[in-house]
């Protein structure tokens, strides 16, 4: 053991001699121990030996550095991060902010570091003790979230208000802004119900469903300010911030639209100082979630044999074609995507600007599906006199070309026969004209042309002008203006034109739609001894207009004009072409007012009222009023707190506001009037016109009363932190189509204002850093909520409805409705037939049971039906782990929905061996069902799930130079994992509507998405 320690010293000695370095040539030799056998060489003009060996061992002094830390109010933190820097060495403090870490050779410089704190670099100097106070982080502290019309620092937010900044983005192969926050806000689900489908949007809910109609259920978006404005014209890159106003009070400043929450978009503007250059690009591909398993032809002849003895009948359907097909093969590919981004800002003294471009050229896993996309932004700023006055300018546009597929072909899949060629030994596709629904797949994705083309040019210019430093006015204008151009064909060999004995089909439609915008405010902002005021008032027009054409012909004489030469097709002259066009605009015009008080920085007081109208709305109900109010109260303001050691903040926040929603398209109102034939006048035929409607003068909005009560709380400096919401809101005055007498009314049905609807639920975030050291971070994002609804009522002393069927399972064979809409039940029940098993041959049982009179009869008919389920979840959850160490970092999301119920309709058809010669599920080899597919209890599944759906490892690339400021590799697996009890493809199907909960047949497959990406800074 000694020799052992005289070696390592030698070792040492000899190292700190390297160091040191020869000055001249001349060495003398250090001996080091007899068992080595070896001499090095010395520097001759070291100092003596004595002098050597009492600098050796001052140098190998270890120093033990206690201490304690404490933050602004004297009390210490636990869990601050204590290191040496430049090692790896460090300790966190205890409970009382005690530390003990020991120092090599007494020297270096600790860092103390503590999330909501400034970090403190202080020197060792061989000092065994060394206590500090850490000083909150102001910049935290004051961190702004943008509210409607203006902003306000986080810590004086009153109603209910999410903020999601980039670098808690979600990463990969975004194109839509909204997948940035996917599973990162309580309350607000974002899903995707078309699965890999790149030609499809995402459904997009916030706190549950709020109306009846399926038009008025998405949040209201806002782009810098234009409220209405489209997240398809913004590369999610240029996103600066996504702030979501949740609850009443917080929304209820946009009126009529804020009844559904409202996003608020803020994208990046640039900054003073040279030309910055940035890029982004990611290259991706996809591969299948999972698949419905069908019968290979192996299996399918297995089946035929069995069935040759127990059912012939059925065998001797079951034609063996020869061939080996595995459809799904046969329609599906491997991708290959990529995406773009690139942006130039900087900016002079008093002009700003951010130039950015955006390219994406997406594959999707099905024959022929793909997307292709440019987007283009500038943003621009202007300063002058003295700064006081302010011009921003901002200019978009997107394009894009799009094929979408027909989901038709997944079907196709699961039901034809695998023994089937693709082909026939022409090289032709096989197709059995005149059979039932069954196309060949291959031929719907490759023989049938849909070309679908849009562009989008927005653009809004602002002014603001500081009449004093207490008075700003500002006005904000901006026009959008959407056009699409779509054509679609099919030729004549495609299977419907064979089927129909045509010539091909063509179709074409175009569609523009603009928006002209107008906000004017003027704001007034004091602060004096304890208190500050802003106060804010402003007007707000918008004008809205829609106008398309389409036309459609068939029968033509060759196949290679397509959708261009329409006119040319034998249905144009003899009257069976289609043609139609059509025309509307209506406005919106508010007034609006907002006050918010601060008194002594823990005392906060808001309030808003909007006064609106809408020519979307009856005469006798053009205006509506939307107040709100909301308080807060930072208790750790208060003396009474001040010795309450490590926590940060608890904030209690309560308010109330009302919003509307005006989701329903123009004129409904009115009498309106159509196109009714042709009638026989003086000698020729004339067009003529009828009511196509009911008109009601008192038609108005759906209004949102909603309360919201909540908790803002963070302790240990900040190292935990959280928030805790639970709302009531009751809508009242549901647009719904009733049912009414004729006469006097020229209809059956009118659309009026009648029902009420109730949500409540509770909403839980918490953020923690479990492990914080100099090298390595752990941080933690959790949120969950639980949602309930109630339908009040449905009557009123004019219009009478008890419950309403709604829904269908489609054909062959099922025309029963799937949901329920019912006085005192929740919204999205599932309703059907209770299965109780099958008879001995294999035919259904079901309860024979009334539940409205409790009674049975001895016949299964509709009045047995029940709720048999509810397709939207009672909770939804989302969990993100960040792990960052050196240059890496690891981040892995969860998301979760729990408590519903799916229509798994795929099984109805396809896991039931009647359905047989087309193909069945691999499951129905051993079914004991014999009977004919019906909709029950018996396809209603647990729809509950957790999807690891983003897994991002990432490495910060050491490449800073003169030229490359920053730089990143990353790579990103979405929709990686899925682990649920359901049976069918993915349990991530629509919950908003009125039908939720049903998979579907017709469904794009879903995906897994690989992404290798990499951003640089220049």
């Amino acid at each position: 053991m000694k020799r052992s320690s005289h070696y390592l010293q030698s070792i040492v000695l000899a190292s700190l001699l390297i160091g040191f370095g020869p000055t001249k040539a001349q060495t003398v030799a250090v001996a080091l121990p007899r068992s080595s056998g070896a001499v090095y060489s010395q520097p001759a003009n070291l100092p003596p030996k004595d002098v050597l060996a009492e600098e050796q061992i001052n140098r190998q002094t270890d120093v033990t550095v206690t201490g304690k830390v404490t933050g602004e109010t004297g009390d210490g933190l636990p869990g601050v991060t204590v290191m040496l820097k430049g090692t790896n060495t460090g300790v966190t403090t205890d409970v009382d902010g005690n530390y003990r870490l020991n120092v090599p050779n007494g020297s270096g410089t600790l860092v103390f570091s503590y999330i909501g704190y400034e970090p403190q670099e202080v020197p060792v100097n061989n000092r065994a003790a060394i206590n500090i106070s850490l000083a909150p982080d102001t910049e935290a502290l004051e961190e702004v979230v943008v509210i409607g019309y203006g902003s306000q620092k986080k810590r004086e937010v009153t109603g209910a208000v999410a903020s999601v900044k980039p670098e808690d983005f979600n990463q990969g192969a975004v194109t839509d802004a909204m997948q940035l926050v996917q599973g990162k806000v309580a309350g607000l689900s974002v899903t995707r119900t078309n699965g890999g489908d790149p030609t499809s949007g995402l459904e997009i809910r916030l706190r549950g469903t709020s109306s009846l109609t399926n038009s008025g259920q998405a949040p209201l978006i806002v782009v810098d300010g234009i409220p209405g404005g489209s997240l398809e014209a913004i590369s999610p890159d240029d996103i600066a911030s996504i702030d979501i106003l949740k609850d009443g009070s917080a929304a209820a400043i946009y009126g009529t639209r804020g009844t559904n929450g409202v996003i608020l978009i803020t994208t990046k503007q640039g900054k003073k100082g040279a030309m910055q250059v940035a890029y982004s690009g990611r290259a991706y591909t996809e591969s299948t979630l999972r698949r419905v398993e069908v019968l290979s032809a192996a299996e399918y002849r297995e089946m035929k044999e069995r069935l040759s003895v127990t059912r012939p009948d059925v065998a001797s359907s079951m034609i063996d074609y020869g061939a080996s097909t595995d459809w799904y093969d046969e329609i599906t590919r491997t991708p290959l995507s990529h995406l773009h981004n690139l942006s130039l800002s900087g900016g002079m003294e008093n002009t700003t600007y951010r130039l950015s471009m955006f390219y994406v050229d997406h594959e999707g896993i099905l024959l022929n599906s793909n997307k292709e996309e440019y987007r283009a932004n500038l943003n621009m700023s202007q300063r002058a006199l003295n700064d006081k006055l302010q011009f921003t300018a901002q200019l978009g546009m997107a394009n894009v070309k799009q094929n979408p597929v027909d989901y038709n072909a997944m079907r196709q899949v699961v039901q034809r026969n695998p023994t089937e060629p693709v082909y026939d030994e022409d090289g032709n596709l096989t197709e059995f004209i005149g059979a039932w629904q069954y196309d060949n797949p291959v031929g719907i994705l490759t023989e049938r042309v849909r070309d679908d083309a849009g562009s989008r040019l927005f653009g809004n210019l602002g002014v603001n002008f500081d009449l004093t430093d207490e008075i700003r006015v500002g006005v904000l204008g901006g026009l959008q203006t959407y056009r699409a151009q779509n054509g679609y064909y099919e030729p004549s060999y495609s299977y419907p034109q064979q089927l129909a004995n045509l010539g091909g089909f063509a179709s074409r439609n175009s569609e523009v739609r603009t928006t002209e915008t107008l906000e004017s405010t003027i704001e007034w902002m004091k602060s004096f001894s304890e208190h500050s005021i802003n106060l804010i008032g402003g007007y707000s027009f918008q004008e809205f207009g829609a106008e398309g054409f389409n036309a459609g012909n068939s029968n033509f004489i060759t196949d290679d004009f397509a959708y261009n030469n329409i006119g040319s097709g034998t249905y144009l002259t003899d009257g069976r072409a289609s043609m139609g066009s059509f025309k509307n605009e209506s406005r919106l015009v508010g007034f609006f007012a907002r006050g918010a008080y601060n008194f002594r920085g823990r005392y906060f007081l808001f309030a808003s009222v909007r006064r609106e109208g809408s020519s979307k709305f009856g005469a006798n109900n053009k205006w509506g009023t939307f107040p709100a109010v909301s308080a807060g109260w930072d208790i750790t303001q208060e003396d009474f707190l001040s010795g309450v050691p490590n926590l940060n903040l608890l904030k209690l926040r309560a308010g109330y506001g009302v919003t509307g929603n005006q989701g329903i398209d123009p004129y409904l109102s009115l009498q309106r009037l159509g196109a009714s034939g042709l009638f026989y006048y003086n000698g020729e035929f004339i067009p003529g016109y009828q009511p196509v409607s009911n008109p009601n003068p008192n038609l108005k909005w759906e209004t949102k009363h909603e309360y919201n009560v909540g908790v803002d709380w963070a302790v240990l400096g900040n190292r935990i932190s959280g928030t805790v919401d639970w709302y009531l809101r009751d809508t009242r005055d549901l647009l719904l189509n009733y049912n009414v007498p004729t006469p006097p009314n020229l209809f059956t049905s009118t659309l009026a204002n009648v029902g009420s609807l109730r949500n409540t639920g509770i909403e839980l975030t918490i953020n923690a850093i479990p492990v914080q050291t100099e090298g390595f971070q752990w941080s933690v994002d959790f949120n969950i909520d639980h949602r309930r609804n109630k339908l009040l009522s449905l009557s009123n002393e004019f219009y009478s409805l008890d419950y309403r069927n709604i829904g269908d399972i489609g054909p062959p064979g099922i025309s029963a409705w799937t949901h329920q809409l019912r006085e005192g039940a929740p919204l999205g029940i599932i309703h059907g037939l209770v299965y109780e098993g099958l008879t001995d041959d294999g035919q259904w049982i079901y309860r024979d049971y009334d539940p409205r009179t409790g009674e049975s009869d001895d016949e299964i008919n509709i009045d047995d039906r029940a709720d048999i389920g509810n397709g939207i979840p009672d909770y939804y959850m989302g969990l993100t782990n960040t792990f960052k160490y050196g240059n890496f970092d690891l981040t892995v999301m969860a998301r979760g929905m729990f408590g519903h119920q799916i229509i798994n309709t795929k099984r109805i058809w396809h896991d039931n061996p009647k359905f047989l010669p087309r193909n069945i599920m691999r499951s129905a080899m051993d079914s004991q069902l014999w009977d004919d597919p019906d909709f029950s209890s018996y396809y209603v599944e647990d729809g509950d799930f957790v999807k690891i759906d983003n897994i991002t490892l990432g490495y910060n690339l050491p490449l800073q130079n003169k030229w490359i400021k920053s730089s990143r590799f990353y790579l990103t697996g979405n929709n990686m994992f899925v682990i649920t009890g359901y049976q069918g493809v993915d349990p991530e199907v629509a919950i908003g509507g009125l039908e939720p909960g049903s998979d579907n047949r017709f469904d794009y497959p879903s995906t897994r998405m690989y992404t290798a990406g990499i951003n640089l800074t220049f």
